[in-house]
C-alpha cells in the first residue's frame, strides 16, 4: 500500500514537473539559427517533447529540424528552406500557412491546412490530416503510416510508394507521374477565363466557365516580372456554376504584378489560363 501511494506521488511528480519545464515560443520573420528572432532564447534545431513553437511571419529555414514537440505556422506566415524537416515518432506539425522544405519525415502527426511542399521526397510513417494540398517534388513513400484528409490533394512528380499496412482516406486524390507530366497547355479556344480585378487595395481573381467544364482544382501563382511564378494558393472548392473560382489577394503593392492560374481536372490533367496583369495604385 505504501509503495503504491509512494509510486503515485513520484508519478504525480514527474507530470508537474514536465508541465513546469514546457515552454511556448512565439517566432516572427528571420532565420531560424538567428538568437534574435528567439528573443536570445534560441532552442537550436529540436524542438523539445514538452515545447511549443509557432511560427507567426516569415522564417528562412538555415537548418534541418527536428520535431519531438510540438510546431505550428500560423495562417499567413511561412516555414521556407532547402532543408530537412523531421518529425518524430511523438511530435506534431501543424501548418496553417505555406511550408516548402527540401525533405519531409513524419513519423508522427502532420495536419496540414494549407500548402506544404517538399522539394524532394516525403517519407510518411506516422499519420498525416491533409486538408488542402501537399507537393512532393520527387517520391512519396507511405511505408505503415495514415494519409487522411479532408478533401486534401497530393501532388507527386515522379512514384508513390506504400507498404502492406499503409492506409490511404477515401476523400484523399493523389496525382503523379505521367498525371502531370501529360499536362496540357491552354489553348486559343478553352471556354476557362482568368479575370483580375483591383478593388479597395485587393486583388479579386475569378476564373469564369461558362461551359461549365468539371475542374477538381485549381493553382494559384504570382510573379512580379512575369516569368518567375510562386504558388500562393490551391483552391479545392470549385464551383459547377459559371464562375469557378474566386480569390482575393491583399498583399499587393504599386508594381506590376502577374498572376497565373492552373486548372486541373480528376484525370490529373492541367490546363494553364493565360496570365492577367494588375497594376496597384
Amino acid at each position: 500500500m505504501f509503495l503504491m501511494k509512494k509510486s503515485s506521488t513520484l508519478f504525480a511528480f514527474i507530470l508537474i514537473f514536465a508541465a513546469v519545464n514546457a515552454k511556448t515560443y512565439t517566432v516572427t520573420s528571420g532565420k531560424w539559427s538567428d538568437a534574435s528572432v528567439w528573443g536570445g532564447q534560441y532552442i537550436g534545431s529540436t524542438i523539445g517533447v514538452n515545447d511549443v513553437v509557432i511560427i507567426t511571419g516569415q522564417m528562412t529555414m538555415n537548418t534541418s529540424i527536428v520535431v519531438e514537440g510540438t510546431l505550428q505556422v500560423d495562417k499567413g506566415a511561412g516555414m521556407i528552406g532547402m532543408k530537412d524537416l523531421v518529425v518524430a515518432r511523438n511530435g506534431k506539425f501543424v501548418n496553417n500557412g505555406n511550408t516548402v522544405m527540401k525533405r519531409i519525415i513524419n513519423e508522427g502527426t502532420i495536419n496540414n491546412n494549407l500548402t506544404m511542399e517538399a522539394m524532394m521526397d516525403i517519407d510518411n510513417k506516422g499519420s498525416i490530416a491533409n486538408n488542402n494540398n501537399m507537393v512532393a517534388g520527387n517520391n512519396f513513400d507511405n511505408f505503415g503510416g495514415n494519409v487522411a484528409g479532408n478533401g486534401g490533394a497530393y501532388f507527386v512528380n515522379n512514384n508513390v510508394s506504400a507498404s502492406a499496412s499503409a492506409k490511404f482516406g477515401s476523400d484523399v486524390k493523389v496525382f503523379y507521374g505521367s498525371a502531370i507530366e501529360n499536362s496540357n497547355v491552354l489553348a486559343s479556344s478553352s471556354t476557362l477565363n482568368l479575370n483580375a480585378a483591383l478593388k479597395m487595395g485587393e486583388v479579386e481573381l475569378s476564373v469564369s466557365n461558362p461551359s461549365k467544364v468539371d475542374v477538381a482544382l485549381f493553382s494559384i501563382e504570382k510573379s512580379a516580372d512575369g516569368k518567375n511564378f510562386t504558388l500562393i494558393e490551391m483552391v479545392s472548392r470549385a464551383s459547377k456554376s459559371e464562375i469557378a473560382m474566386t480569390y482575393t489577394d491583399n498583399n499587393i503593392n504599386s508594381n506590376l504584378t502577374y498572376y497565373r492560374v492552373k486548372a486541373i481536372n480528376t484525370n490529373g490533367s492541367e490546363t494553364v489560363l493565360p496570365v492577367a496583369i494588375v497594376k496597384g495604385i
